[in-house]
Protein backbone atom coordinates (compact mmCIF):
# COMPACT_ATOMS: atom_id res chain seq x y z
CA UNK A 1 0.00 0.00 0.00
CA UNK A 2 1.48 3.34 -1.09
CA UNK A 3 1.52 6.32 1.23
CA UNK A 4 1.70 9.89 0.04
CA UNK A 5 4.93 11.41 1.47
CA UNK A 6 3.20 14.78 1.80
CA UNK A 7 0.38 13.31 3.86
CA UNK A 8 2.83 11.39 6.06
CA UNK A 9 4.82 14.56 6.65
CA UNK A 10 1.71 16.57 7.47
CA UNK A 11 0.52 13.84 9.86
CA UNK A 12 3.88 13.79 11.63
CA UNK A 13 3.91 17.59 11.85
CA UNK A 14 0.36 17.63 13.22
CA UNK A 15 1.36 15.26 16.02
CA UNK A 16 4.23 17.49 17.18
CA UNK A 17 2.27 20.71 16.96
CA UNK A 18 -0.75 19.12 18.66
CA UNK A 19 1.38 18.36 21.73
CA UNK A 20 2.31 22.01 22.10
CA UNK A 21 -1.28 23.11 21.50
CA UNK A 22 -2.50 20.73 24.24
CA UNK A 23 0.13 22.12 26.63
CA UNK A 24 -0.96 25.64 25.75
CA UNK A 25 -4.61 24.68 26.29
CA UNK A 26 -3.83 23.14 29.70
CA UNK A 27 -1.93 26.29 30.68
CA UNK A 28 -4.88 28.41 29.59
CA UNK A 29 -7.26 26.24 31.63
CA UNK A 30 -5.08 26.45 34.74
CA UNK A 31 -4.72 30.20 34.35
CA UNK A 32 -8.50 30.61 33.96
CA UNK A 33 -9.22 28.36 36.95
CA UNK A 34 -6.70 30.20 39.12
CA UNK A 35 -8.10 33.57 38.08
CA UNK A 36 -11.68 32.44 38.81
CA UNK A 37 -10.64 31.07 42.21
CA UNK A 38 -8.87 34.32 43.09
CA UNK A 39 -11.82 36.48 41.97
CA UNK A 40 -14.40 34.41 43.90
CA UNK A 41 -12.18 34.45 46.97
CA UNK A 42 -11.86 38.24 46.78
CA UNK A 43 -15.64 38.53 46.33
CA UNK A 44 -16.19 36.54 49.54
CA UNK A 45 -13.70 38.73 51.39
CA UNK A 46 -15.38 41.92 50.20
CA UNK A 47 -18.81 40.81 51.43
CA UNK A 48 -17.33 39.72 54.77
CA UNK A 49 -15.73 43.15 55.05
CA UNK A 50 -19.11 44.73 54.31
CA UNK A 51 -20.76 42.60 57.03
CA UNK A 52 -17.96 43.60 59.41
CA UNK A 53 -18.60 47.28 58.73
CA UNK A 54 -22.30 46.78 59.48
CA UNK A 55 -21.58 44.89 62.72
CA UNK A 56 -19.00 47.47 63.81
CA UNK A 57 -21.43 50.33 63.10
CA UNK A 58 -24.18 48.73 65.21
CA UNK A 59 -21.69 48.11 68.03
CA UNK A 60 -20.45 51.72 68.01
CA UNK A 61 -23.99 53.12 68.01
CA UNK A 62 -24.93 50.94 71.00
CA UNK A 63 -21.81 52.04 72.87
CA UNK A 64 -22.83 55.69 72.39
CA UNK A 65 -26.38 54.98 73.63
CA UNK A 66 -25.06 53.05 76.62
CA UNK A 67 -22.66 55.87 77.46
CA UNK A 68 -25.53 58.39 77.31
CA UNK A 69 -27.53 56.21 79.71
CA UNK A 70 -24.57 55.83 82.11
CA UNK A 71 -23.80 59.56 82.08
CA UNK A 72 -27.37 60.24 83.25
CA UNK A 73 -27.20 57.58 85.96
CA UNK A 74 -29.77 55.46 84.18
CA UNK A 75 -33.26 56.37 83.00
CA UNK A 76 -36.65 55.73 84.61
CA UNK A 77 -39.56 54.07 82.86
CA UNK A 78 -43.01 53.10 84.15
CA UNK A 79 -43.27 49.64 85.65
CA UNK A 80 -45.43 47.49 83.36
CA UNK A 81 -45.81 43.82 82.51
CA UNK A 82 -43.05 44.32 79.95
CA UNK A 83 -40.75 46.49 82.08
CA UNK A 84 -40.27 44.95 85.47
CA UNK A 85 -37.60 46.10 87.95
CA UNK A 86 -34.15 44.66 87.31
CA UNK A 87 -33.52 42.17 90.14
CA UNK A 88 -29.73 42.34 89.57
CA UNK A 89 -29.48 46.14 89.87
CA UNK A 90 -28.30 47.05 93.35
CA UNK A 91 -29.39 50.65 93.66
CA UNK A 92 -31.27 52.25 96.53
CA UNK A 93 -33.13 54.39 94.02
CA UNK A 94 -33.93 51.59 91.62
CA UNK A 95 -37.70 51.97 92.19
CA UNK A 96 -39.38 55.30 92.80
CA UNK A 97 -42.92 56.64 92.85
CA UNK A 98 -43.83 59.74 90.89
CA UNK A 99 -45.91 62.54 92.39
CA UNK A 100 -48.95 61.23 90.57
CA UNK A 101 -48.43 57.80 92.13
CA UNK A 102 -46.93 56.09 89.05
CA UNK A 103 -44.31 53.46 89.86
CA UNK A 104 -41.01 53.96 88.01
CA UNK A 105 -37.99 51.67 87.75
CA UNK A 106 -34.47 52.52 86.69
CA UNK A 107 -33.15 51.12 83.41
CA UNK A 108 -29.36 50.91 83.51
CA UNK A 109 -27.16 50.37 80.38
CA UNK A 110 -27.21 46.57 80.76
CA UNK A 111 -31.01 46.35 81.05
CA UNK A 112 -31.45 48.85 78.21
CA UNK A 113 -29.14 46.81 75.97
CA UNK A 114 -31.24 43.67 76.50
CA UNK A 115 -34.43 45.55 75.70
CA UNK A 116 -32.94 47.10 72.56
CA UNK A 117 -31.80 43.65 71.49
CA UNK A 118 -35.36 42.31 71.72
CA UNK A 119 -36.63 45.20 69.60
CA UNK A 120 -33.86 44.90 66.96
CA UNK A 121 -34.31 41.13 66.68
CA UNK A 122 -38.06 41.46 66.24
CA UNK A 123 -37.92 44.19 63.60
CA UNK A 124 -34.57 43.61 61.83
CA UNK A 125 -33.39 40.14 62.82
CA UNK A 126 -30.35 41.65 64.58
CA UNK A 127 -29.34 40.07 67.88
CA UNK A 128 -27.41 42.04 70.50
CA UNK A 129 -25.83 40.28 73.45
CA UNK A 130 -23.95 41.81 76.34
CA UNK A 131 -21.68 39.35 78.12
CA UNK A 132 -18.63 39.05 80.33
CA UNK A 133 -16.40 36.52 82.02
CA UNK A 134 -17.53 38.10 85.33
CA UNK A 135 -21.32 38.23 85.23
CA UNK A 136 -23.75 40.26 87.30
CA UNK A 137 -26.78 38.84 85.47
CA UNK A 138 -27.10 35.14 84.46
CA UNK A 139 -29.05 36.33 81.38
CA UNK A 140 -25.76 37.58 79.96
CA UNK A 141 -24.07 34.16 79.99
CA UNK A 142 -21.62 33.88 77.07
CA UNK A 143 -22.03 31.16 74.45
CA UNK A 144 -18.97 29.15 73.24
CA UNK A 145 -18.18 31.58 70.38
CA UNK A 146 -18.39 34.56 72.72
CA UNK A 147 -16.22 32.83 75.34
CA UNK A 148 -13.44 32.41 72.78
CA UNK A 149 -13.80 36.06 71.76
CA UNK A 150 -13.66 37.25 75.39
CA UNK A 151 -10.51 35.21 75.96
CA UNK A 152 -8.90 36.85 72.92
CA UNK A 153 -9.90 40.30 74.23
CA UNK A 154 -7.97 39.50 77.40
CA UNK A 155 -4.92 38.84 75.19
CA UNK A 156 -5.27 42.18 73.39
CA UNK A 157 -7.61 41.51 70.45
CA UNK A 158 -9.55 44.60 69.33
CA UNK A 159 -12.49 42.83 67.69
CA UNK A 160 -13.59 39.38 66.51
CA UNK A 161 -15.84 38.45 63.62
CA UNK A 162 -16.77 35.49 61.44
CA UNK A 163 -19.50 33.47 59.72
CA UNK A 164 -21.07 30.72 61.83
CA UNK A 165 -23.14 27.97 60.21
CA UNK A 166 -23.90 27.52 56.52
CA UNK A 167 -26.61 27.89 53.92
CA UNK A 168 -29.88 29.24 55.35
CA UNK A 169 -28.59 29.12 58.93
CA UNK A 170 -25.40 31.10 58.22
CA UNK A 171 -24.99 33.92 60.74
CA UNK A 172 -22.42 36.70 60.79
CA UNK A 173 -21.10 37.50 64.25
CA UNK A 174 -19.19 40.57 65.36
CA UNK A 175 -17.92 41.27 68.84
CA UNK A 176 -15.74 43.96 70.40
CA UNK A 177 -14.66 44.58 74.00
CA UNK A 178 -16.31 47.05 76.38
CA UNK A 179 -13.89 49.07 78.49
CA UNK A 180 -14.71 50.31 81.98
CA UNK A 181 -15.49 54.01 82.12
CA UNK A 182 -15.97 56.21 85.18
CA UNK A 183 -19.76 55.95 85.09
CA UNK A 184 -19.53 52.15 84.96
CA UNK A 185 -17.94 51.87 88.41
CA UNK A 186 -21.29 52.42 90.11
CA UNK A 187 -22.19 48.83 89.29
CA UNK A 188 -18.86 47.22 88.47
CA UNK A 189 -16.46 48.59 91.10
CA UNK A 190 -17.34 45.69 93.40
CA UNK A 191 -16.02 43.29 90.75
CA UNK A 192 -12.60 44.87 91.03
CA UNK A 193 -12.72 46.73 87.71
CA UNK A 194 -10.84 49.98 87.24
CA UNK A 195 -11.23 52.64 84.54
CA UNK A 196 -9.77 51.29 81.29
CA UNK A 197 -10.21 47.60 82.20
CA UNK A 198 -11.98 45.28 79.78
CA UNK A 199 -15.07 44.17 81.67
CA UNK A 200 -16.77 42.22 78.88
CA UNK A 201 -17.94 42.49 75.32
CA UNK A 202 -20.92 43.26 73.14
CA UNK A 203 -21.75 40.88 70.30
CA UNK A 204 -23.83 41.63 67.21
CA UNK A 205 -25.36 38.80 65.15
CA UNK A 206 -27.43 38.86 61.95
CA UNK A 207 -28.27 36.55 59.07
CA UNK A 208 -25.55 36.12 56.47
CA UNK A 209 -27.93 34.54 53.93
CA UNK A 210 -28.50 37.78 51.91
CA UNK A 211 -24.75 38.19 51.62
CA UNK A 212 -24.34 34.57 50.47
CA UNK A 213 -26.99 35.08 47.78
CA UNK A 214 -25.14 38.17 46.56
CA UNK A 215 -21.86 36.24 46.61
CA UNK A 216 -23.38 33.34 44.65
CA UNK A 217 -24.77 35.74 42.03
CA UNK A 218 -21.39 37.49 41.70
CA UNK A 219 -19.56 34.14 41.49
CA UNK A 220 -21.92 32.94 38.78
CA UNK A 221 -21.00 35.97 36.67
CA UNK A 222 -17.30 35.38 37.37
CA UNK A 223 -17.50 31.71 36.31
CA UNK A 224 -19.52 32.57 33.19
CA UNK A 225 -17.01 35.21 32.12
CA UNK A 226 -14.02 32.92 32.70
CA UNK A 227 -15.62 29.99 30.83
CA UNK A 228 -16.48 32.32 27.93
CA UNK A 229 -12.94 33.67 27.64
CA UNK A 230 -11.50 30.17 28.06
CA UNK A 231 -13.60 28.88 25.14
CA UNK A 232 -12.61 31.90 23.05
CA UNK A 233 -8.97 31.15 23.87
CA UNK A 234 -9.37 27.49 22.89
CA UNK A 235 -11.04 28.49 19.61
CA UNK A 236 -8.17 30.86 18.80
CA UNK A 237 -5.60 28.19 19.68
CA UNK A 238 -7.35 25.65 17.44
CA UNK A 239 -7.66 28.10 14.53
CA UNK A 240 -4.09 29.31 14.71
CA UNK A 241 -2.88 25.77 15.39
CA UNK A 242 -4.53 24.47 12.23
CA UNK A 243 -2.96 27.23 10.15
CA UNK A 244 0.39 26.66 11.84
CA UNK A 245 0.29 22.93 11.06
CA UNK A 246 -0.45 23.67 7.41
CA UNK A 247 2.31 26.26 7.12
CA UNK A 248 4.89 24.06 8.84
CA UNK A 249 3.98 21.12 6.62
CA UNK A 250 4.34 23.30 3.53
CA UNK A 251 7.69 24.58 4.74
CA UNK A 252 8.95 21.09 5.52
CA UNK A 253 7.79 19.84 2.14
CA UNK A 254 9.64 22.70 0.47
CA UNK A 255 12.77 21.88 2.44
CA UNK A 256 12.40 18.24 1.47
CA UNK A 257 12.12 19.17 -2.20
CA UNK A 258 15.13 21.45 -1.93
CA UNK A 259 17.09 18.66 -0.31
CA UNK A 260 16.13 16.35 -3.14
CA UNK A 261 17.26 18.93 -5.68
CA UNK A 262 20.56 19.35 -3.87
CA UNK A 263 21.19 15.61 -3.90
CA UNK A 264 22.76 13.43 -6.60
CA UNK A 265 20.51 13.37 -9.72
CA UNK A 266 20.84 10.68 -12.42
CA UNK A 267 20.89 12.76 -15.66
CA UNK A 268 21.30 11.62 -19.24
CA UNK A 269 24.67 12.78 -20.61
CA UNK A 270 23.18 13.29 -24.05
CA UNK A 271 19.56 14.62 -23.78
CA UNK A 272 19.84 15.85 -20.20
CA UNK A 273 16.69 14.06 -19.03
CA UNK A 274 16.50 13.19 -15.35
CA UNK A 275 15.60 9.78 -14.02
CA UNK A 276 12.84 9.64 -11.40
CA UNK A 277 13.85 8.64 -7.90
CA UNK A 278 13.94 4.85 -7.48
CA UNK A 279 12.71 4.25 -11.07
CA UNK A 280 13.97 1.56 -13.49
CA UNK A 281 16.76 3.13 -15.59
CA UNK A 282 15.76 0.92 -18.53
CA UNK A 283 12.18 2.19 -18.57
CA UNK A 284 11.71 5.12 -20.94
CA UNK A 285 8.96 6.62 -18.77
CA UNK A 286 11.41 6.79 -15.88
CA UNK A 287 13.23 9.61 -17.62
CA UNK A 288 11.64 13.09 -17.71
CA UNK A 289 12.88 16.46 -18.94
CA UNK A 290 14.79 18.33 -16.30
CA UNK A 291 12.27 21.19 -16.57
CA UNK A 292 9.41 18.87 -15.58
CA UNK A 293 11.44 17.39 -12.74
CA UNK A 294 12.13 20.80 -11.20
CA UNK A 295 8.61 22.18 -11.80
CA UNK A 296 7.07 19.20 -10.02
CA UNK A 297 9.12 19.89 -6.94
CA UNK A 298 9.35 23.68 -6.75
CA UNK A 299 7.41 26.78 -7.72
CA UNK A 300 9.95 27.57 -10.42
CA UNK A 301 8.80 28.15 -14.01
CA UNK A 302 10.78 28.17 -17.25
CA UNK A 303 11.12 30.30 -20.37
CA UNK A 304 13.19 29.15 -23.34
CA UNK A 305 15.95 30.74 -25.34
CA UNK A 306 19.22 29.78 -27.10
CA UNK A 307 22.60 30.45 -25.65
CA UNK A 308 25.36 32.07 -27.80
CA UNK A 309 27.36 28.82 -28.10
CA UNK A 310 24.35 26.90 -29.45
CA UNK A 311 23.50 29.75 -31.83
CA UNK A 312 27.00 29.68 -33.23
CA UNK A 313 27.31 25.87 -33.45
CA UNK A 314 23.82 25.12 -34.80
CA UNK A 315 22.84 28.22 -36.74
CA UNK A 316 26.20 29.87 -37.45
CA UNK A 317 24.83 33.07 -35.99
CA UNK A 318 26.81 35.37 -33.77
CA UNK A 319 25.09 37.63 -31.22
CA UNK A 320 25.96 41.27 -31.60
CA UNK A 321 28.30 42.31 -28.84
Amino acid sequence: MNHDPKENLKSKTSGHVLKYLIILGVFLFLASALSAYWDTRETGKQYEQLATVIGRSIFQELVVVRRWNAEHGGIYVPVTERFQPNPYLEDARRDVTAMDGMRLTKINPEYMTRELSKLLEKENGIKIHLTSLKLLSPANQADPWEEKALAKFERGSKEEMGVVGSHESATFRFMAPLKTEGNCLTCHAKQGHKVGDIRGGLSVSFSYTPFQKAINAANKQIYTAHVFFFLIGVAIICLLGKRLITKIAELQESLRQIKRLEGLLPICAHCKKVRKEGADPKDEESWVPIESFIKDRTDADFSHGICPVCMRQNFQIEYDK
